[in-house]
């Protein structure tokens, strides 16, 4: 049974775009913020889609990041998983999994949502 480890909402802190050897847009995606469970948050979400597939609306994106909890101590995280946007919103819903380098397995479900003020929110789950 999984529970709920926290909500979330990060702000957008930059991107950055390269083209991997298989000629692939490698884009990557900088956030942070506070989280009620983890304290500071920075991570960064990866998207690899086809150049020439611009338009598509869905793919595999993954995350890896980092907390500073308020304790001291820190703690990495890394899920992978799918995103899927309906157009004409730039609202990008995402599903991962993954784990934590503490050993828990973790499920994030959320979304990138494209804007005046770029954010990607959801919640954070145990998974067995």
């Amino acid at each position: 049974m999984s529970e709920k480890i926290a909500d979330f909402s990060l702000n957008h802190a930059g991107s950055t775009y390269a083209r991997n050897e298989e000629g692939q847009v490698v884009s990557y995606l900088n956030f942070e913020g506070e989280v009620s469970a983890y304290g500071g948050v920075y991570g960064t979400m990866k998207v690899v889609e086809n150049f020439t597939e611009a338009t598509a609306t869905n793919g595999t994106c993954s995350w890896i990041g980092e907390a500073f909890n308020e304790d001291g101590t820190r703690l990495f995280g890394y899920v992978e998983g799918t995103w899927e946007q309906s157009p004409p919103d730039h609202i990008y819903k995402v599903t991962m999994e993954g784990e934590e380098s503490t050993g828990r397995k973790t499920r994030c479900e959320g979304a990138v949502i494209f804007g005046e003020a770029t954010r990607f929110e959801g919640t954070v789950y145990t998974r067995d």
